[in-house]
């Protein structure tokens, strides 16, 4: 009896625990926008507030503009999700990232 491997499309169903192909689309499409949209948001941001490599070197630049990415794309993941219905997915991502850096929620045991 052959047993059968998983093919390409299961394996990352199990690895972002996506149940469907409709929701992988969504998924998908969430990633996408809130990527971009955090870049536009980052460089509108730090061009409001002076921040740009004329004025600031870029030892601290760079790492300023990272955190602000890392910072914005969180909170507009979360946005995001609203309108494609996948809050709960994206909300339980948050809590997975924000544990990793020490965040502790009640409901967790």
């Amino acid at each position: 009896m052959k047993k059968k491997t998983p093919n390409f499309i299961n394996l990352i169903f199990k690895y972002l625990n996506i149940d469907t192909f409709s929701q992988f689309v969504l998924v998908i499409i969430v990633f996408a926008i809130t990527g971009s949209l955090s870049l536009i948001v980052t460089f509108e941001f730090m061009s409001a507030v002076g921040l740009n490599l004329n004025n600031v070197s870029p030892l601290l630049f760079w790492p300023a503009r990272i955190i602000f990415l890392f910072f914005f794309y969180q909170i507009l993941l979360l946005i995001t999700s609203i309108p494609f219905g996948q809050f709960k997915y994206f909300w339980r991502f948050e809590k997975k990232i924000l544990r990793r850096f020490g965040v502790k929620f009640n409901s967790d045991h």
